[in-house]
């Protein structure tokens, strides 16, 4: 048998936190000496610590651990216990490092405004183009991306398709909805309905031509997406300009990144002069 440090040396753990386990009878000492009151553990007592010490780690707190210890919780429920949490975790280090990505692209817009930075805005014409697109209400960014990955799947690089692209028909950002189109611009002005699901097709159409387009492109994830936008609308009122339609984006590069640093977009608003009075 091993005394309080020993087996606090074997299981890497503190001898108050053994002390404190004992006295609310988490973890009994194999034996305890009547006369020097001297607590002793056995080996046989480390796979019981272990499972006590990653329920702990999985957030369950002492009473929830006594319960299940109570009950012989199995290893393979710990480790579905696990999974599920190792999933909860990774969920909130990509919610935490995309907040920080924002963070980051909001103070570059501050910086570029505040040293006056030339808006590196191109002005042209857009003609007509075929695509093949399906336009619906989007409830989250989250599942108007799952159906662009879609897209990417079943519209590989091949000489009859061209750029991705996505056009904002609402007006303005809406949290109960997305009025989107997405799609991709095509080389002919006939192709075959693309069934997606039951509900979502791309079908054949055509963008209109825009005589006048703001472009900005933009390097890296969609959260300098708005960096572009910012640029476009600072431009168009310092050039007496206005919006004259709907937004659109462009896929210069599909990022292969899982932060999509390397991806390219060129954001487009049709734009037309301000009329003085």
């Amino acid at each position: 048998m091993f005394t309080v440090g020993e087996f606090s040396q074997l299981a890497q753990v503190s001898k108050r936190l053994l002390r404190y386990y004992d006295e609310i009878g988490l973890l009994k000492p194999a034996h305890t000496d009547k006369f020097t009151n001297r607590r002793y553990y056995r080996a046989a007592q480390l796979p019981r610590l272990n499972r006590i010490l990653a329920l702990k780690d999985l957030g369950l707190s002492l009473e929830q651990i006594q319960r299940l210890m109570n009950d012989k919780v199995s290893t393979d429920e710990i480790q579905g216990m696990l999974l599920l949490k190792k999933a909860e975790i990774e969920q909130q280090l990509h919610d935490e490092l995309q907040r920080i990505r924002n963070i980051e692209s909001r103070l570059q817009f501050i910086r570029d405004a505040e040293s006056s930075k030339p808006l590196d805005v191109i002005v042209k014409q857009i003609p007509a183009q075929p695509v093949l697109s399906l336009r619906t209400i989007f409830p989250s960014t989250e599942a108007a991306m799952t159906i662009f990955e879609q897209i990417i799947t079943l519209l590989p690089d091949k000489s009859t398709y061209g750029w991705f692209f996505g056009v904002w028909h609402g007006d303005g950002l809406d949290e109960d909805g997305m009025d989107m189109e997405m799609g991709r611009v095509v080389t002919t002005k006939t192709h075959s309905p693309v069934l997606l699901n039951d509900d979502l097709r791309l079908t054949i159409r055509e963008l209109p031509a825009v005589e006048t387009m703001a472009t900005f492109v933009v390097n890296g994830s969609t959260e300098n997406m708005h960096i572009g936008y910012g640029a476009i609308g600072t431009w168009a009122e310092t050039n007496n300009y206005r919006f004259s339609g709907a937004p659109r984006e462009l896929a210069l590069q599909i990022p292969k990144a899982a932060d999509g640093s390397d991806g390219i977009t060129e954001i487009q608003f049709p734009v037309e002069p301000v009329r003085q009075p």
